[in-house]
């Protein structure tokens, strides 16, 4: 039923895209160098390094993106939920480091990876809830 009336209608746009449409893929830890074997390149990152690097540079945006006002006890108790010890900020880092593998800057993923942060608590309390 409801396939027939989209068939139907004549207001339906349905955008045309070529069959063997294939979206570029960047690299942006490729070297241009020969000289630089596999191996040696697979042991250069370390992820515990990358991980607490991002956690302190999104703990300081979250802390620049909620700062103490009036009424101080709500903002209190927000910076509280967010900004909470021992946090290990997967989603944020998982954010950074997927803007980070398409080729973007760091920087751009940020408002969104705190965001991701913001929200957290609230998900965590309903699921405390039920």
């Amino acid at each position: 039923m409801v396939f027939s009336v989209l068939s139907s209608s004549s207001h339906l746009y349905l955008p045309i895209r070529p069959r063997n449409f294939i979206l570029p893929i960047r690299c942006s830890a490729a070297s241009s160098s020969p000289s630089i074997s596999t191996r040696s390149r697979s042991t250069q990152f370390d992820l515990k390094t990358y991980w607490t690097t991002l956690i302190a540079k999104i703990d300081q945006k979250l802390d620049e993106a909620i700062p103490v006002k009036y009424p101080e006890q709500i903002y209190h108790a927000m910076r509280y939920s967010v900004l909470a010890k021992g946090a290990k900020r997967a989603p944020p880092v998982m954010c950074v480091a997927a803007c980070e593998l398409f080729g973007a800057d760091r920087l751009a993923a940020f408002p969104t990876a705190c965001a991701l942060e913001m929200v957290r608590p609230l998900f965590m309390s309903k699921r405390l809830e039920i």
